[in-house]
């Protein structure tokens, strides 16, 4: 069998997390229960499936050393530059042809470095019965796990014929529904969980066919460096839109887990999260999250307080889709400064 190697994508910096965020600040160093980031969890999840030589990190050069302080067991060389921000098409096809100088006959699993996946073995289940299907090389593989509720800002992949066990043949995608999500789950969709598995020459077969200015400035089995101004003049398009929804041969493989893409404030809360700092209050299940500080909430419920520098957020629970809005103005010139 093909050896397997995994990409974590660690280049995101998301507004949905003001006043933390930006690249001192990215999601993924979000600590949901308090003592691990979710790069940690993600890299955990990739030690299940493989081991840790064969884990690539691919990350922009503003975040390379808070992804080598977060994961000091990650080797020094699996750490993957980007030379500019060309969303997850060109992060996943740099990091494969950083595979494939190495082992060009390699199966690859990639996993988004921000997103909950528990337990945290499930996904190497999934990616087990994957790679035992019948014709796994000449696939593209996505992963799908069972809703646990209407969340119409997931993303959802309808099921086709099975093909073994687990795995089966995707019938389409469906991006953020809204309402129209409860429908989706009644008829039996499953939530996409953004990691995907193939073997280094069906991905290059596909992405010379879907995205060819991608195949010749980085064509994986292409040896030789990336020049900067090449992958910069690359069109900024996601894997997703660029190649997986256009593929062939597609398939979905089912993880027994639960999901959450920790989007919002929310949704890190709803995970278990727990303050930071001292908090003192006179009401009932405020968090804060303000390390060496003392916030105190009087005469109020349900807040979230976070601080970090001169920029403090305070949030009733529930209303974290806010968030990105405030974010981007309090960006902008104060113009009473």
């Amino acid at each position: 069998m093909a050896s397997l190697y995994a990409l974590i994508l660690a280049g995101g910096a998301s507004s949905r997390f003001w006043p933390l965020s930006g690249d001192d600040h990215p999601k993924y160093l979000l600590r949901p229960d308090g003592k691990r980031t979710l790069i940690e969890l993600a890299f955990e999840r990739a030690l299940a499936c493989t081991e840790a030589s064969r884990i690539l990190v691919v990350t922009s050069a503003a975040q390379a050393d808070g992804v080598r302080k977060a994961l000091p067991a990650l080797p020094a060389g699996n750490l993957c530059i980007e030379p500019a921000r060309r969303d997850t098409a060109a992060a996943i096809t740099l990091g494969c042809k950083s595979v494939a100088a190495t082992d060009g006959g390699a199966d690859v699993l990639v996993l988004p470095a921000d997103t909950l996946i528990e337990p945290g073995n499930a996904l190497a289940a999934a990616v087990n019965a994957a790679r035992a299907s019948t014709g796994f090389e000449s696939a593209i593989h996505v992963f799908g796990v069972r809703p646990a509720e209407p969340q119409g800002g997931y993303g959802y992949i309808q099921r086709g014929d099975s093909i073994s066990s687990g795995v089966f043949a995707v019938r389409r995608f469906v991006e953020k529904p809204g309402e129209g999500a409860r429908e989706l789950i009644a008829r039996g969709f499953l939530w996409n969980v953004g990691c995907s598995l193939f073997r280094l020459e069906t991905f290059d077969r596909e992405l010379a066919s879907h995205l060819p200015a991608h195949s010749k400035r980085l064509r994986p089995a292409q040896p030789g460096p990336v020049s900067q101004q090449d992958y910069q003049g690359l069109e900024s398009i996601s894997i997703d839109y660029g190649l997986i929804e256009k593929a062939g041969n597609l398939r979905v493989a089912v993880v027994e887990a639960t999901f959450d893409d920790i989007g919002t404030w929310d949704a890190l809360l709803r995970s278990g999260a727990v303050g930071q700092g001292r908090l003192i209050e006179t009401g009932q299940g405020n968090v804060a999250i303000a390390p060496g500080r003392t916030v105190a909430v009087v005469g109020a419920d349900d807040l979230l307080v976070v601080a970090d520098g001169d920029r403090i957020l305070v949030m009733r629970k529930g209303a974290g889709q806010q968030v990105k809005q405030v974010g981007r103005q309090a960006a902008e010139p104060d113009a009473n400064a």
